[in-house]
């Protein structure tokens, strides 16, 4: 009888338990599908208002206009050719993603959609600018971080919209400017019925001297850059178990290098010239500071404040690494309390030279790059574009 009772309750708990996650999932699905009613209901108001305006200020020029008089043309703001550049090894079908999101286009815009498609010679950047040159409104950037950094190093400038379909893993921009993720018919909608953000980027170069640098192409992040430990982790991350598990491959891939190489002196020189000598493992250079799961990594690294938020950190092995970890949550919780075994210093600026001795990996926005020793970081405030939701943060005036 106690066996049955037990069993019963087993079986009563685990019922329990998969209806809350049912529900769970029909309510996430029921409130997209209610977002993106609401975006469209929004565009379509806005577009009544506008054609009401426009046909008010019709009349008004019909009765009140004279041979002579001195008229103005409203501006026309519509979408008449939107481009995707896509990375089509971020989706599992490219008929049914171009299917979908030119649905999305000729129901709310009108317009007409154009594809690009990135290759392993040109991931982005090329197709953004044919895209520009063939008078494309509004550029779409489909697929990871390392697309969107092709697509804006393109438009960084041109006063060209962008907008992002997110399909990659980390999608750090996305998530910073509260894109939807993983459904390409709501970040359509949104990069449709938004508006305009003028967003700051970042510009690293890096060489194995001083010189080298200043002499190096410059290479665009929208994110951040880093140098050292953090780099070291993303080359570590195996591929195949980033592409199943998504983000969280980064914690295995993180693994070896928390134990990994020692710290090395690195040099900081800021624009008033003043030079910083400190212990570390990393560099990290934040152009926004928030990571996958809600987590914020540098809490002043805003997209459109002009500024880099910049972390020197150095550890010793995992122990000094939870020290960095428990500041990187909360930068008031200072180890007070046994061996110090974890430095960490914070840096808001516009502009940063990094020197060390020993050559580091570089990685900007999770793609990495060369092993350099020097590094020159810049920001560019409000050259970029982008479509975000109604709900950001107003644009630049």
């Amino acid at each position: 009888m106690d066996l049955t009772l037990l069993i019963l309750s087993i079986v009563s708990v685990v019922t329990t338990v998969v209806a809350i996650v049912l529900l769970v999932v029909v309510l996430g699905r029921l409130g997209r599908h209610r977002q993106e009613l609401a975006v469209l209901r929004e565009d379509a108001e806005r577009r009544a208002s506008t054609e009401g305006r426009a046909h008010d200020g019709a009349d008004e020029a019909d009765g009140a206009a004279s041979p002579g008089s001195d008229t103005t043309e409203p501006a026309d703001d519509r979408l008449r050719r939107v481009a995707v550049v896509l990375n089509p090894s971020k989706f599992d079908s490219t008929a049914e993603f171009r299917r979908r999101v030119s649905e999305v286009v000729t129901r709310v815009e009108g317009a007409e959609t154009v594809f690009y498609e990135t290759t392993i010679d040109d991931p982005g950047r090329g197709q953004a600018e044919r895209a520009v040159a063939e008078g494309a409104d509004l550029i779409m950037a489909a697929g990871g971080d390392g697309t969107v950094r092709q697509v804006a190093a393109a438009l960084a400038g041109t006063g060209k919209r962008m907008g992002i379909i997110p399909a990659g893993t980390g999608n750090l921009l996305a998530r910073n400017v509260d894109l939807p993720i993983e459904d390409a018919a709501r970040a359509m909608t949104v990069a449709l019925t938004g508006h305009d953000h003028l967003v700051d980027v970042g510009w690293l170069r890096a060489g194995d001297s001083a010189a080298a640098a200043r002499a190096a192409q410059k290479q665009i992040f929208l994110v951040i850059a880093g140098f050292g430990a953090d780099a070291e982790m993303i080359g570590h991350t195996d591929p195949t178990m980033k592409k199943r598990i998504g983000w969280i491959a980064y914690v295995f891939g993180g693994a070896r290098t928390v134990l990994g190489r020692r710290s090395v002196e690195v040099t900081v020189t800021l624009p008033d010239d003043s030079v910083h000598t400190h212990k570390a493992r990393t560099v990290l250079l934040g152009n926004v500071g928030r990571l996958p799961g809600g987590f914020v990594l540098m809490p002043d690294a805003t997209i459109d404040n002009g500024l880099l938020e910049v972390v020197v950190a150095g550890w010793r092995g995992a122990a000094g690494f939870s020290q960095v970890a428990a500041q990187l949550v909360n930068p008031r919780l200072v180890p007070k309390v046994g061996a110090r075994l974890s430095t960490m210093e914070r840096y808001l600026t516009r502009g940063i030279l990094v020197a060390t001795a020993k050559p580091q990996p570089v990685q900007l926005d999770g793609d990495t790059d060369v092993e350099a020793t020097h590094l020159i970081a810049s920001v560019e405030p409000g050259v970029l574009r982008l479509r975000v939701p109604e709900s950001a943060a107003p644009a630049r005036k």
